[in-house]
């Protein structure tokens, strides 16, 4: 069976040969040490680190869109950056903290338009489909926090209330932007279409889900709608305890859910429980400690559980809950790929 069709059984709920395994990103200093050796071509160097961690799945973007540039530095020398909706930042190499933001008031809102399609391409994706045999993942944005920067979480929120119909403007510009994104995706070949909207934190959602079945979860159905017309299965990541929202999720149209991050309280067998027969599951694996500060002795226990009490009937992938990290020490990323090789296979045991 090759990636895309394990993949593909377990997004359809079915038990392919193994556990189909990946992550949504892999930071180049984790390949680097698993290599022995500096990154030098980008994507052979991934190509090479997934093949010897076993993966099946790549996570591609879009490529081009409009320039950022830098407009001056801080007093301790950091660059501000603006970018094209007026968004202004620091950047320090590990966090951003936002000076202004593009739409400060309702009539900035009213005023959005997304940049032009045709600004950005697919090559990226492109290249991993033709060149390698893995199944392609590509992110589009939601539009909950793809929007909220926009105009910073408490503005967002203060809009909700006040001033609805000029944030959901926002929102219909964005969701807009997405279909033709999903569009392109299909066209250069994607296998999957995974949408990365963050609508939780550890202790739940950042809105009321009242609120979010008014200005995000419609658009979501939308964009898992585009990505099933075109022919592709479609999946949710999101971060933090998405808990309450996981029967929405479901109503949305998704096939799978990544992230279902285990220290934001996150019960990944509980959801198997109750929605196995509807989502496919993918991550759960901690990043917190387990995976970042824990023994390979810890990661191959924890592995080997969530391949028991997960993986049988299908319908699971198994990742981190974000992505390796450079944290993630090499011994940790190789305990946990090949202890799911050896233990993942189909029919499995469940005791």
């Amino acid at each position: 069976m090759d990636k895309v069709e394990r993949v593909y059984r377990a997004l359809s709920l079915e038990e392919p040969d193994k556990v189909p395994k990946g992550e949504l990103d892999f930071h180049g200093e984790l390949i680097s040490a698993l290599l022995g050796e500096p990154v030098g071509d980008w994507f052979d160097a991934h190509v090479k680190a997934r093949n010897m961690l076993k993966m099946d799945i790549v996570n591609t973007f879009l490529s081009g869109g409009p320039k950022v540039e830098l407009v001056g530095r801080t007093d301790k020398g950091y660059p501000i950056y603006q970018d094209w909706v007026g968004n202004r930042w620091v950047e320090s190499g590990k966090t951003r903290r936002y000076l202004k933001h593009g739409l400060a008031t309702p009539e900035d809102m009213k005023q959005f338009r997304m940049p032009d399609i045709s600004l950005f391409n697919t090559s990226g994706i492109e290249r991993w489909v033709k060149q390698t045999d893995f199944c392609v993942f590509a992110q589009v944005p939601g539009v909950f926090d793809s929007v909220y920067p926009l105009m910073g979480l408490e503005n967002y929120v203060k809009t909700m209330y006040t001033h609805p119909a000029a944030l959901k403007h926002v929102v219909e510009e964005v969701y807009r932007f997405n279909l033709e994104v999903i569009k392109l995706y299909a066209e250069a070949g994607a296998h999957v279409i995974l949408v990365g909207d963050d609508l939780a934190y550890d202790k739940g959602p950042f809105i009321p889900p009242r609120y979010m079945r008014e200005f995000v979860f419609p658009y979501l159905a939308g964009e898992a709608s585009q990505a099933h017309r075109l022919g592709l299965p479609a999946m949710l990541h999101s971060d933090g305890n998405v808990t309450p929202l996981v029967e929405d999720i479901v109503k949305a149209g998704f096939d799978g859910l990544h992230s279902l991050q285990p220290n934001a309280g996150v019960d990944i067998v509980a959801i198997k429980r109750r929605w196995g027969d509807r989502l496919c599951l993918m991550g759960n694996l901690d990043l917190d400690y387990l995976m970042t500060l824990g023994s390979a002795v810890e990661v191959e226990a924890e592995v080997r559980r969530l391949i028991r009490e997960v993986a049988p009937g299908g319908g699971y992938i198994l990742s981190t809950c974000n992505c390796l990290t450079r944290y993630v020490p090499p011994e940790n990323a190789i305990a946990m790929y090949l202890t799911a090789e050896k233990y993942g296979t189909y029919p499995m045991k469940t005791s």
